[in-house]
């Protein structure tokens, strides 16, 4: 895709402490090219290199969220044949995206979907790998790649960290579609608001994350994020040199000033939330 129509279809904008990602290409209902998938890497990474950003806000324009991969992409690489050595370039064209998945689920910041009318296939695993999933009542996840004839690649395992593994079975071999209360029921929305709730909430949420010491925020998704991967005495070995750093680093110190102070500490920001 060319830069100017990538910079079309996916609007960037830093508020404050957060970075807004708006999935807007209404003629595909915002499915994911790789031009988009690239540009939320960049949107990530734009929030992850500012020290005091809280969060990264993803979001789709026109009342949908995301109709899953946008196919076009793989019908021109399907009209060129397999290379006769090499990797075909399909798999790299679908692991790209389970490269953003994997970029999202591991930030140092929060991430937040905010999932309004369909979350198809991919757009149900972009949701899936953020840290908080905000549904409208009009939500509706999906995972119809089974009956396409495809199986869920990239997304199955971000389905999984979030419904356990039997629940993800039962979704994703069925490609069933769930409303936002069965996507609230089993864990792939966290919370369901109505109309200008959603928007209320998600502020709500920001003021939150605003009143969280920048460094404390990452550092506590750090401890989360390693116990994943790494046995439990080495997670809270990490986590006491991490709690000592705070110490030393004189946050704790302003945070309990201000506590006793009984006023807001330095490091509260009243994120603009703005307009979606």
């Amino acid at each position: 895709h060319p830069a100017g129509e990538a910079l079309t279809m996916l609007r960037v904008d830093a508020r404050g402490a957060v970075v807004f990602a708006t999935l807007d290409a209404p003629a595909t209902r915002n499915a994911l090219s790789d031009a988009m998938v690239a540009g939320l890497v960049d949107a990530l990474a734009q929030a992850e290199s500012q020290a005091d950003t809280r969060a990264l806000v993803i979001q789709g324009a026109g009342g949908t969220f995301c109709a899953g991969g946008d196919f076009s992409g793989f019908r021109a690489l399907m009209a060129q044949p397999v290379p006769s050595h090499g990797v075909d370039p399909i798999v790299g064209f679908n692991r790209s995206f389970g490269a953003l998945l994997e970029r999202l689920q591991s930030s140092p910041v929060a991430t937040i979907a905010v999932v309004e009318g369909a979350a198809m296939g991919g757009g149900a695993g972009l949701a899936a790998a953020c840290d908080v999933v905000l549904a409208s009542t009009t939500a509706q996840f999906g995972t119809p790649e089974v009956t396409l004839g495809l199986p869920p690649a990239q997304i199955a395992p971000f389905i999984a960290a979030r419904l356990g593994h039997h629940a993800a079975l039962r979704l994703l071999l069925t490609g069933r579609r769930l409303s936002a209360p069965q996507a609230l029921a089993c864990g792939l929305a966290d919370e369901v608001h109505e109309g200008a709730a959603l928007d209320a909430r998600l502020a709500g949420l920001l003021a939150e994350l605003g009143r969280a010491e920048p460094a404390a925020l990452r550092a506590t998704k750090a401890i989360l994020q390693r116990r994943r991967s790494e046995p439990l005495a080495a997670t809270l070995d990490h986590a006491a040199r991490a709690f000592a750093h705070a110490l030393r680093s004189g946050t704790a110190a302003e945070g309990l000033a201000a506590l006793t102070g009984k006023r807001p500490a330095a490091w509260v920001v009243t994120p603009d939330e703005g307009k979606r």
